[in-house]
């Protein structure tokens, strides 16, 4: 299997947060797969930081998938790091190579294929997700299917899709979010995606949550710095955690259930 790693962050956020020891979001889909799928083989496309060296339509046709990672960007904001990820989305939808995005790469798949994406009513969801609940839907669905009750996932956003493309099929929610699952048809691909990161692991999400202490005490999610701290400490030593977290195969069903799919399994 080979597969493209879409990196979502520019360079510049990229240096700034490995200073702070946060891994680039590639690197992290990457021991993912490494986990999930040992034997694929990775290659990354970086469309934040210009044009150049992207693959090409033609060139995206060597890959049996590709999966979009996160970002700390807005798809609402009107500047050259995010018109240039639009553009080489569409050449994925164009390509027709089945299209997996965490996050900002399902909000990045909704816009290019005519959906809407909003700053969420309900504020920063940040850390652990609200329940998740699989609709009707996304109990049929081979990427859900797995899930049988409501379960919680690690995140951070502040936009979420407002209104899905046109034949969007929406498989999961939450009481934060319509859209925590979705897939669709757009062009000559598939996409399916999720609004929280099965990607990260509670390490991961505690060096986030360190880095960004500041904002997400005047962002309201937590009320002091230590309160900040207390959820860094409870990730590093996975006290307290629900299961589906602390669990790093359990966490990442969805994106095993959709390398499954495009296998052919």
């Amino acid at each position: 299997m080979k597969l493209l790693i879409v990196e979502g962050n520019n360079e510049q956020t990229r240096l700034q947060r490995g200073a702070a020891g946060i891994k680039p979001y590639h690197l992290t889909f990457q021991e993912m797969l490494r986990v999930l799928v040992p034997k694929a083989k990775t290659d990354f496309a970086f469309p934040a930081d210009g044009t150049g060296g992207l693959p090409t339509v033609a060139e995206l046709k060597r890959y049996d998938g590709v999966l979009w990672t996160g970002s700390s960007l807005s798809v609402l904001d009107d500047i050259p790091d995010v018109l240039g990820q639009l553009n080489f989305a569409d050449g994925i939808f164009e390509s027709g190579v089945p299209f997996y995005g965490s996050c900002w790469g399902m909000q990045v798949a909704t816009v290019v294929a005519g959906g809407k994406v909003a700053l969420s009513p309900n504020g920063l969801e940040f850390g652990i997700s609200k329940p998740i609940e699989v609709t009707a839907s996304g109990k049929e669905s081979p990427f859900f299917k797995h899930r049988k009750t409501p379960f919680t996932a690690l995140c951070i956003h502040y936009d979420e899709v407002a209104e899905a493309p046109e034949n969007a099929i929406i498989l999961a929610s939450n009481a934060h979010s319509k859209v925590q699952g979705m897939t669709f048809d757009y062009k000559n691909g598939s996409f399916f995606g999720v609004q929280y990161h099965p990607e990260f692991n509670t390490s991961e999400m505690a060096l986030i949550a360190s880095f960004l202490s500041e904002k997400l005490v005047k962002s309201t999610a937590f009320d002091s710095s230590k309160e900040v701290q207390d959820f860094c400490s409870q990730l590093r030593e996975q006290k307290g955690l629900p299961l589906e977290i602390s669990d790093y195969h359990l966490h990442t069903q969805e994106i095993m259930a959709w390398l499954r799919h495009i296998s052919g399994e």
